[in-house]
């Protein structure tokens, strides 16, 4: 009986060619080119609405501050910059007088709740109220306005917008501002005189924002 030796022979294993590593690295291009740049705009998107929605929450709370010490607050902030207030607006006509009752000059200066903030670097402001204010032709308040504030000197030579109001009943009046990024898109924040609510817009491209 004659047993037949079998012979395994290893197929060497080839390697890549030059043209399927291009083809290979111009796949990863493409791919690259559509996710990066969507990934940035999704990234961009989601940090103006986080921006708009501190803004808004900012704006809720200067109405109730407003509830809280019943007096009327104010809103303001700077067109086509970054800084932005909630401060009492009745105090910014009165003196303090010792004998008055119900608006806070009771006790002076500075004692009721300020606050100022900034948007991050790349955000401004719009004013799109149809006042024509600007960061050249807007109001500046006394430094005494913004009470112990450790920034009041400098928010006094900042040129501010037309005051948004909160009354003690929790109303205010109609008004809209807008808030842009690098890009020129924006998101719109509204506020309904009635209510005092603030609504926030979708994101505006371009073309679709104030001047």
């Amino acid at each position: 009986m004659v047993m037949t030796r079998l012979r395994v022979c290893a197929v060497p294993r080839r390697g890549y060619t030059l043209i399927e590593l291009l083809l290979a690295v111009g796949v990863l291009a493409m791919l690259a080119g559509v996710i990066v740049p969507n990934a940035l705009r999704m990234y961009a998107d989601s940090r103006l609405s986080e921006v708009a929605e501190q803004v808004r929450a900012q704006l809720a709370g200067s109405r109730s501050r407003a509830i809280e010490h019943g007096l009327v607050y104010q809103f303001r902030f700077e067109p086509d910059g970054r800084h932005y207030v909630a401060i009492p607006f009745e105090r910014e006509f009165e003196g303090s007088d010792p004998t008055s009752t119900g608006t806070g000059g009771t006790t002076g200066l500075g004692t009721f709740t300020r606050f100022a903030g900034e948007l991050p670097t790349g955000f401004r402001f719009i004013d799109v109220s149809g006042s024509g204010s600007s960061a050249a032709g807007g109001q500046q308040l006394p430094e005494e306005t913004f009470g112990e504030l450790p920034n009041a000197g400098d928010l006094a030579g900042v040129s501010w917008s037309p005051p948004i109001l909160f009354t003690a009943d929790g109303a205010s009046v109609d008004a809209a501002l807008e808030i842009a990024d690098r890009r020129n898109q924006a998101i719109r924040l509204e506020v309904r005189g009635l209510t005092g609510a603030t609504t926030v817009s979708r994101i505006l491209p371009a073309a679709e924002t104030s001047p």
